[in-house]
């Protein structure tokens, strides 16, 4: 199965003059003609899962995982933060959701608050494992910034058991200055870890409108996730800046997408 982000429809949305996330109803019928069966929504309230939970039921959409966010190095926010992500997690458990990817909000980082942020990493992989979930941690180029030291710090100071990883190849690769060394040497480093791929693709590091040939020599990737037999949720997130090219129709292009996926990620692909 592959599985589209919300992330990009938001995007594609407002692009077409529809507010979000009113337009999540569109936004998912778009994507089962597009050929996708599963749904990852970012969820910021409990309540807000309940209208995902049944706007995804109406057009058939699994939800295999869920995207999640807020500051957990603060320690006026932090116990907000993890009772409302695990509130969430909580309803998707019941709903067949397995993996919740987290992304914790903040600028630049001190230690103290590396420190903190990875203690509630733990504790939110601790409450999510007894409801049959698995926690994902989920960084972007903001934390490669400064050698990558809250990446590394967050992969290095929580639990294997407890926490996974995300991965957003694009990130690793933009982040790294399009050095696809960088991209295999994480895969050595962390690739045990590795639960979901967010999956984009660049042409002359701008993001594509859709996941094919470009930038990212994904059969490379593909081959070394095979060889340490990691088998990851595949994503789909399309993103859109401003030089990216419209020239498909959302249906179209994520199809184009679904396609390529199937045909290189084929060694991978989960059921």
């Amino acid at each position: 199965m592959i599985v589209t982000q919300d992330y990009g429809w938001s995007q594609l949305a407002k692009r077409a003059g529809r507010s979000w996330p009113e337009a999540t109803d569109w936004a998912m019928a778009q994507a089962v003609m597009a050929g996708f069966q599963g749904w990852e929504p970012f969820v910021a309230t409990p309540a807000d899962f309940d209208r995902i939970a049944a706007l995804a039921a109406r057009h058939g959409l699994r939800l295999p995982s869920i995207f999640v966010s807020g500051p957990l190095h603060d320690p006026s926010l932090t116990a907000e933060t993890e009772a409302r992500i695990i509130d969430i997690c909580r309803i998707a458990a019941h709903l067949g959701t397995r993996l919740v990817m987290i992304y914790p909000a903040g600028a630049t980082k001190s230690d103290a608050a590396l420190t903190l942020q990875a203690r509630a990493l733990n504790r939110i992989g601790a409450a999510l494992s007894t409801v049959g979930l698995r926690l994902c941690y989920h960084p972007e180029e903001l934390e490669l910034l400064l050698a990558a030291h809250e990446f590394h710090h967050m992969m290095l100071a929580t639990d294997h058991s407890l926490v996974s990883l995300c991965l957003d190849p694009d990130t690793i690769w933009r982040g790294t200055g399009g050095s696809m060394i960088g991209l295999i040497d994480i895969l050595a480093l962390y690739g045990s870890r590795i639960a979901a791929l967010h999956l984009r693709q660049f042409q002359a590091r701008i993001w594509s409108e859709t996941v094919g040939e470009g930038d990212i020599p994904y059969p490379l990737f593909v081959e070394a996730l095979s060889k340490a037999n990691i088998c990851p949720l595949l994503v789909v997130e399309h993103a859109y800046e401003p030089l990216t090219p419209s020239m498909l129709d959302p249906v179209t292009a994520h199809q184009r997408s679904c396609a390529y996926i199937r045909a290189t990620f084929a060694p991978l692909m989960q059921p």
